[in-house]
Formats: C-alpha cells, structure tokens, sequence
C-alpha cells in the first residue's frame, strides 16, 4: 500500500480551468452495449508482454485469459465528482477489454483482472481524469450509437494511415464499426441484476476454445468472479507513465495502477437481437487488429470479424481511489 502521508499535496486548480477532477466518481445512468470477438491469445500476449509486462515483470506478470475480449460502446447520462462540488457532466465511449491474470511474486494462485488498451471518449474531461489519475490510454473521439441515426455504433477519431513526415492526419476517420442484421426486434430484458448479467456472459462464454483453459486458473477464475458477484468491484490494471522532460526515450514517472470500478445497481439488461460485425480500418496509429490479434474477412484496410455474443446492460457505477500495484525505481 502506498503511504500517502509522505506526498506532497496536490495544488488545486479548481476555478482556474482545471479539467482533471478528483475521484471518486460517481456515474448515472449508463447504458453499455458489450460485443465479444474472437481473439488469438498469442498476439494478445504478445502485445501484453510489449505494454504491461516491459514494465513490470518479473516482480508483477500478466497472462492473457482465453481467447476472448469485449468491445464496449457505452454512454453516461450524468457523471459527477463525490470529491468536490463542479457539476454534472455526461459522456459517450467506445473500448475494448482484455481479461488478464495478474500474477505477483511469491503468490501462488493468479488473480482475474482487466486492461483497456484502446479508450475513445468524446469529451476532454473524462479523457484528462482517465489518463492523469489511472493511466487510461484515453483518446478523444465522436461516439456514434445504434439509437442515432444511422443505426450503427462508429468510433471515430484522427489517424495516421502511415508513418511519414510526409503522412497527413485524417480527422474524425471511422475507425470502428458494428453493424448488424435481424437486430430490429424486441431488445431481451435477461437480467435485473449483477448476479444475473455474470450467470448470462458465463453462459455465452462456453464454447470449445473456453475461459476455463486448466483447472488451477479455471479455480481461480470461478473465485474471482464470485468475488466479482460479492463485492460488485472490477478492477482494471493500466500502465501510468509521463515522458521525461530531458529525454522522450525516458519515464519521469511509471507505475502499474489499478482502477476499481464498483457496481451501484444493475437495472436490466440483456442479450441483443441479430448478428453484429465488427470492422476495423488498419492504419499504423492504431493497430488494433493486429494487437488483438482479430481475424476476419479483408477488404482493402478494413478487417470486418463476427462477434460471438452481444448483451446490453443499464448501470450505475463509482470509480473509487485506485492502488499503485508497481512502480518503477527512481
């Protein structure tokens, strides 16, 4: 646990244009809709090992569970600071979620937790909150969701198609899409509660290539998602770092830091209706395909892959203090 008492206090900006507010949250009204992709655990691994690992390890290790992420679009209708009184303030985003196990040093058995590798969100402040407090890689991108017009969720954002000094960037390029078909019907009202969301995602989770890939993680995975089901908390592991002023190639600050999210109340939600496809534009800024190891039919530098399940869930959660899990000498 990180003594708090030896650092020095945090200068408060509020009032002088200060965008970072301080946690914990609280969000209302959120209403998340969850695809599952098929994903190829070694360059998962791969892309764990170059962005978590290089860190951290040995003395902490993430392990890729499975051969599955999420991909969520979600929108909060009110976001608030329990810390201070601002204001209310309501977001779109789009992310994908890697299970991982966490394994330390001297413990025997892993522990479930979870890593966003790619965030988009269309307003400043929750980008700014997301990357300085818990290391989110937070983008700023405009969130399309079914219920627009268009019928489709669209993440867009600025690119690189290539890089070159030469290369200009592409402003608000489409780089994610879900569209689908049979998707018009009545949207399933499967669960009112946290219990019940897990009971369904563990349902649509079994298939030949399974989460549950040996006995000791698949022990340690029914654990930990009871846990999940107590304690209604999910944590998310993310790397916190900040170049160095005298050297790009150097970190004046590197940490592994753990986000808590906990679960308020779960009001309803569902499997959704219809087939959805997913596409992904490959571009060298944001190798999202490749990182995740995502297969699927090509056409041109779009990657289109079927989504295995999709749900959708009406929430409300608190983002509390987090936990610096690592942090690098210095």
């Amino acid at each position: 646990m990180t003594d708090t008492s030896k650092m020095p206090d945090y200068v408060d900006r509020l009032g002088h244009g200060e965008i970072c507010f301080p946690q914990p949250l609280r969000l209302e009204g959120t209403t998340s809709y969850a695809f599952a992709l098929e994903a190829e655990s070694t360059s998962v691994q791969a892309f764990v090992d170059s962005q978590l690992n290089a860190a951290c390890a040995p003395e902490l290790r993430y392990e890729t569970v499975g051969d599955t992420v999420l991909l969520t679009f979600l929108e909060v209708a009110a976001a608030t600071s329990l810390s201070q009184t601002i204001g209310v303030q309501g977001d779109r985003e789009a992310m994908f979620w890697v299970p991982l196990w966490e394994y330390r040093e001297g413990q025997i058995f892993p522990r479930l937790t979870f890593w966003v590798p790619y965030l988009f969100i269309n307003v400043d402040t929750g980008l700014v909150v997301g990357r300085e407090i818990w290391g989110y890689r937070k983008t700023l991108g405009d969130i399309q969701l079914v219920t627009d017009p268009g019928d489709r969720f669209v993440a867009r954002t600025t690119i690189f198609p290539t890089f070159a000094d030469t290369t200009r960037a592409v402003e608000n390029a489409e780089l994610i899409t879900l569209t689908g078909t049979d998707v018009h019907g009545p949207w399933r009202d499967d669960f009112q509660d946290i219990g019940g969301m897990l009971n369904v995602i563990m349902d649509q989770m079994r298939h030949p290539q399974g989460l549950l890939e040996t006995m000791v993680e698949g022990a340690a995975f029914v654990w930990d998602i009871g846990k999940l089901a107590f304690d209604f908390i999910v944590p998310v592991v993310n790397l916190k770092q900040f170049r160095a002023a005298e050297d790009w190639t150097k970190a004046c600050y590197q940490a592994i830091t753990e986000s808590p999210a906990h679960l308020d109340a779960v009001h309803r939600g569902g499997l959704m209706p219809g087939q959805w496809a997913c596409t992904i534009r490959d571009c060298e800024s944001h190798q999202i395909a490749r990182d995740l190891g995502l297969s699927g039919t090509r056409d041109g530098d779009l990657l289109t892959t079927q989504a295995r399940f999709a749900f959708w869930v009406n929430f409300d959660f608190t983002t509390r203090n987090g936990k610096t899990l690592w942090q690098a000498p210095g």
